[in-house]
């Protein structure tokens, strides 16, 4: 039975990338040279002849075709990681999880003594498949074509990359299987990886590049991964279709954190379709982040930016609503009542309104009143109309108008109610908003 691994954006894997430019002390010939390489032509063949090579052989055609890369995070915060170019006129592959995060990425050429740098721009990006292309300047480029063959099982294979910092480091093992995991392909194989090899390449022992590395999983020997070359030419194409450079993408934990402000301000550039501000948003949706979720549901609702759709709503509504958002409580209720995207229901419907009701949230009180004046969904009962509709009229924000919150109250519910219930409700209404002053909204 094949094996599901873990999907390396799901967070269950050691990527092979945090480490902090400390780590330069290893490579101090880093920060020198800052120009961009001057064209050179090719030194070998794109790839391997028709027999097995050394290792040494290995090495010595193919590692400067493997590029050091240094992600810039902050002023005093970075990541070293590898790229491989994989285009005559510039084009790098490396993984997803490489560029998240950076606000800068040099490339460095290692041809021997000769180190040269280049700053490289975003072209593509996918965190599924854990791909990313960069763009390098200049022209006539040493690189490996990318063949689109299968791996065969037990085959010999080298990873050069630069681990914790240590570059071109070369070592061997064979491919130990192709897994499938989350909509991604995977090459599972035993040349030894570390943080840092991450984007470097996996070759065959003819010189073929087969992957880039990715991941390695934790408490395990020789448990490592590589994306499939194969996956490298779609993303060589649409890197070279993209007139302009992609921003660099958050992190997970920037995802996770991103502020109302700032989801606020995505959800408006995703509205007006702009598809790389709806991206980071559904990344940081699907990471729990719980204002995108919000956002979410309402540019499905609305179709704005995606296609309308109700079923999509409800379930950001619900993720949000099991993290008791009191918007998002409001929203499944409406949706409920109206049976767009959930069955009809008016008692789940009561349920979700009163959640958020009871979190102060006003149009979902007024929601749960005209359920009970009603008696959609539970019990038909003017008392509790008219202690939810009364409370919502105390609050801030109401999807309801007041002229219609009036005309609830002295047309439809208090002719329904003699004097002393009347001022039996008032009098509840008043003890409940004292007690629940700082959650009115």
């Amino acid at each position: 039975m094949r094996q599901s691994y873990p999907n390396p954006a799901r967070g269950l894997r050691h990527s092979a990338q945090s480490f902090v430019l400390a780590a330069l002390l290893f490579a101090p010939w880093a920060l020198d040279g800052q120009s961009p390489p001057a064209p050179r032509p090719p030194t070998s063949p794109r790839s391997g002849g028709a027999g097995e090579m050394s290792a040494e052989e290995i090495f010595r055609r193919f590692a400067s075709r493997i590029l050091f890369l240094t992600c810039d995070i902050s002023e005093d915060e970075g990541k070293l990681a590898s790229g491989v170019l994989i285009s005559e006129d510039g084009f790098v592959a490396t993984n997803a999880h490489v560029v998240e995060g950076c606000r800068m990425i040099t490339a460095i050429h290692i041809n021997g003594a000769s180190r040269q740098s280049a700053v490289a721009v975003l072209k593509y990006y996918d965190q599924t498949s854990d791909t990313a292309v960069l763009k390098l300047d200049g022209q006539s480029w040493d690189h490996f074509d990318t063949p689109s063959r299968s791996v065969r099982i037990g085959e010999r294979v080298y990873a050069i990359g630069n681990p914790r910092g240590f570059e071109q480091s070369i070592s061997e093992g064979i491919v130990s299987g192709e897994r499938q995991a989350d909509g991604a392909s995977w090459i599972q194989h035993s040349a030894p990886i570390s943080p840092g090899s991450s984007g470097g390449a996996l070759i065959s022992s003819r010189g073929e590049l087969l992957g880039i590395n990715s991941w390695t999983r934790k408490d395990s020997q020789n448990l490592n991964f590589a994306v499939p070359a194969a996956t490298l030419s779609p993303a060589l194409t649409a890197g070279r279709q993209r007139v302009v450079y992609l921003s660099f993408p958050p992190t997970r934990e920037d995802l996770v954190s991103l502020s109302p402000a700032r989801v606020r301000a995505l959800t408006g550039e995703a509205g007006q379709g702009n598809a790389d501000s709806a991206a980071v948003l559904i990344n940081a949706a699907e990471l729990g982040n719980v204002e995108a979720e919000v956002m979410l549901s309402g540019l499905y609702l609305l179709g704005l930016g995606v296609p309308k759709d109700y079923a999509q709503a409800a379930m950001w509504s619900r993720k949000a609503a099991d993290q008791r958002d009191p918007r998002a409580e409001y929203s499944l209720g409406k949706l409920y009542a109206a049976g767009n995207g959930v069955p009809l229901d008016r008692a789940q419907a009561a349920v979700w309104y009163r959640k958020a009701a009871e979190q102060g949230y006003a149009s979902a009180q007024f929601g749960l009143g005209v359920e009970y004046l009603d008696g959609q969904g539970v019990p038909k009962n003017y008392r509790e109309a008219y202690f939810w509709v009364k409370i919502a009229a105390a609050g801030v924000v109401l999807a309801a108008k007041p002229e219609d919150i009036a005309a609830v109250l002295d047309r439809l519910i208090a002719p329904n109610l003699t004097a002393a219930e009347m001022a039996q409700e008032q009098k509840r209404v008043r003890e409940w908003l004292a007690a629940h002053a700082a959650t009115v909204k």
